[in-house]
């Protein structure tokens, strides 16, 4: 292959790679990504978001997509495992109701009576509702402690963002709290760390 050729044909191999739209973010916990309400191409821009979907009520969102997915699937496998054996008690009460009573389910709908697939199905309900108490739990310190939104409606206005993986966010008003960001693939989340501010030698 000449050279010329084989040079055309790798820059458009690039620029068609180039060219290949971003692949959609998967949902989480049921929850859609929605891109165009909630953009995070900065972490700027992440904030916002995250501040518009609080104000919108919007916290499945904020939980599911704004926050680092690192240490969401954490607090919720750590919830999961505390409402396990409660979910399969539920579950196993409503098995004996649905044998005891065939007419009333349909055979799709009933609860597993496979041991397997039983516990599958008690560990899935347990994530559901294990994401909905994080959520709840967020959204209880959002509303209970209202000076770390206005920290973050600050930081939004006022802050000084820098470059990185991590970014990060500060004010020099706002003592003791750095908002750091984490890059995934073309978006930013927030972290749930901050840095405290060093104390200063005597």
């Amino acid at each position: 292959m000449r050279p010329a050729l084989a040079a055309v044909l790798v820059l458009s191999t690039f620029a068609l790679a180039a060219a290949q739209p971003p692949k959609p973010v998967e949902p989480r916990y049921g929850v859609k990504h929605r891109d165009k309400a909630y953009p995070q191409a900065t972490p700027k821009a992440a904030l916002k978001s995250a501040l518009d979907a609080i104000d919108d009520a919007d916290f499945a969102y904020l939980v599911a997509h704004l926050m680092d997915p690192k240490f969401v699937d954490g607090a919720v496998a750590d919830r999961q495992k505390q409402l396990v054996p409660t979910v399969e008690g539920e579950l196993a009460q409503l098995r004996d109701f649905q044998r005891a009573n065939p007419d009333k389910v349909s055979a799709e709908n009933r609860v597993p009576l496979d041991p397997a697939l039983f516990r599958a199905a008690a560990a899935e309900k347990a994530r559901e509702r294990a994401f909905k108490q994080l959520v709840r739990e967020v959204t209880a310190k959002l509303v209970e402690d209202p000076e770390t939104l206005k920290a973050l409606r600050r930081l939004y206005r006022e802050g000084t963002f820098t470059d990185g993986d991590p970014a990060s966010a500060t004010h020099p008003d706002i003592k003791n709290r750095t908002l750091f960001f984490k890059k995934l693939g073309e978006r930013w989340v927030l972290e749930n760390r901050l840095a405290e501010e060093p104390k200063k030698e005597p």
